[in-house]
């Protein structure tokens, strides 16, 4: 079995899954959460004993609020280290990309503040932190659309002539367990051992749409 916790969204969720599939999800209303009352609850729904044996444990690495993704990080990396099993971390434009089942899609999460995170390929360091009434700007016309979007920015994005996925939260923790399991029991996809937040800096008046800038 697989952890998946997903702090980079606006509702913290953590679920339980096995074989691409989740046994239990628990979201939360917003940040701050209590991420162990999230897994005391997930454990109860799937019908588990709160010490039941992991396989790992995988945590979306953002981009997100830096509190929010720090702090679920940072958990992910306790629970692991408890369970003494394997942490493997998954940008969230990867996992959602997974849970759109496209191979090919722009992502776009929301930052707060009026404001959304643009991913134009699954890669971490690839990310623009823009406004909402630019989205449409910065997103190719000729690709899908994917995320958690609000209706407002979906009904634009629409208008424009782009096709639009929306993922939900616990689709979101079923795609991370997905690449969990990929990543462990084959060696390879998106998913890769230990975790490290992933940030997007704002663009500048001088360069719209530049690339958003990682650090640790």
């Amino acid at each position: 079995m697989i952890a998946a916790l997903n702090t980079s969204f606006e509702a913290p969720a953590f679920g339980i899954g096995r074989d691409g599939e989740l046994l239990a999800a628990v979201c939360a209303p917003g940040w701050p959460a209590d991420l162990a009352d999230l897994v005391k609850c997930a454990f109860g729904e799937a019908g588990l004993a709160p010490d039941a044996a992991l396989e790992g444990v995988v945590v979306a690495t953002g981009p997100g609020r830096f509190g929010s993704l720090r702090g679920g990080i940072a958990f992910a990396k306790g629970l692991a280290l408890a369970r003494r099993v394997p942490l493997l971390g998954v940008p969230t434009a990867a996992a959602v990309v997974e849970a759109a089942g496209t191979g090919d899609a722009v992502v776009v999460s929301p930052a707060g503040r009026g404001r959304w995170y643009v991913a134009t390929t699954v890669e971490a360091d690839k990310v623009q932190l823009i406004d909402a009434n630019e989205v449409a700007q910065a997103v190719p016309g000729d690709v899908p659309v994917a995320g958690p979007l609000d209706v407002d920015l979906v009904h634009a994005l629409e208008a424009g002539g782009r096709q639009v996925r929306r993922v939900d939260g616990e689709a979101v923790l079923a795609a991370l367990v997905r690449l969990a399991e990929r990543r462990l029991r084959e060696g390879r996809g998106q998913a890769s051992l230990g975790a490290r937040p992933v940030y997007a800096a704002p663009a500048t008046r001088a360069r719209p749409w530049v690339r958003g800038i990682p650090s640790g």
